[in-house]
């Protein structure tokens, strides 16, 4: 894609200010956007060098639509060496046992796996207790942040989750339909749940950043681009025009991310 010299000129000026790391970008190809490039990390790396993103967490499409064990291996590969890149890990319900790396006891975590990603509608499971409780105890043990499209569960499943978990850290994304459709769905479940946080590269509407963090706080939204099915310039263009302050801003950005991944433990 290419962008007029001025525009990426100012956007990387202000993006700098912001220190932004991306939440969620992605390896591979989906479906859902028949017309996207096909995701490498390269491709990745260069968007986010011509906007000015400094970091990123990277997921793999293939995760939910074929076994984890060999998109998560591509993950680990696609982050070593690069500073300030780390996985996403795909994972199931703990019973029975999947195969796809890491094993849960006494799991060896590299140090570039920073978050786990499920795909339950794909996978023909739902975000219950009696199903996921082991998985989301070992992530809480872990201090892993659970990342989950919100097209691949129920609202109310992820109320249940969040309240029955409630140090379990859950970011919910916007993709790959627009989460501004169910707003009065998500905003009452985000005050209910503080464990709960949205991804906001599909949170696209006049003033909806401002309302979200004068009424819930900046600390519950996270920056992401969806790349490379999603432009890295939408999320960036909401965040720099919405209603609120600098300091707001950059908690957005990449604070609050940099925060959840510093803390996971080995």
């Amino acid at each position: 894609m290419a962008w007029p010299v001025e525009i990426e000129a100012q956007l990387r000026r202000e993006a700098a200010e912001l220190d932004l790391f991306d939440a969620s970008a992605w390896l591979g190809r989906t479906p859902a956007f028949p017309l996207m490039a096909e995701g490498t990390p390269e491709l990745i790396a260069d968007l986010h060098r011509r906007v000015g993103i400094n970091g990123v967490l990277l997921s793999h499409w293939n995760a939910a639509e074929d076994c984890s064990q060999e998109p998560n291996q591509q993950l680990l590969q696609a982050v070593a060496g690069r500073d300030n890149w780390y996985a996403a890990l795909a994972m199931q319900p703990l019973f029975p046992a999947d195969p796809g790396v890491p094993a849960v006891n006494g799991a060896d975590w590299s140090r570039k796996a920073r978050a786990v990603r499920v795909f339950p509608a794909s996978w023909h499971y739902a975000l219950v207790d009696w199903c996921v409780g082991s998985l989301c105890e070992m992530l809480i043990e872990k201090r892993l942040p659970l990342f989950v499209l919100h097209t691949e569960t129920t609202f109310q499943d992820l109320y249940d989750l969040a309240q029955r978990y409630p140090e379990l850290v859950i970011v919910v994304e916007g993709q790959a339909q627009k989460i501004l459709y169910h707003t009065r769905m998500v905003l009452p479940l985000m005050k209910a749940c503080p464990n709960l946080h949205l991804e906001m590269s599909n949170y696209c509407t006049q003033g909806l950043i401002a309302y979200t963090v004068n009424e819930l706080g900046a600390e519950r939204l996270i920056f992401a681009s969806f790349a490379p099915a999603r432009d890295p310039l939408v999320p960036l263009g909401l965040l720099l025009q919405a209603d609120i302050t600098t300091e707001a801003k950059r908690a957005i950005a990449g604070a609050n991310i940099r925060r959840m991944i510093s803390e996971v433990r080995p």
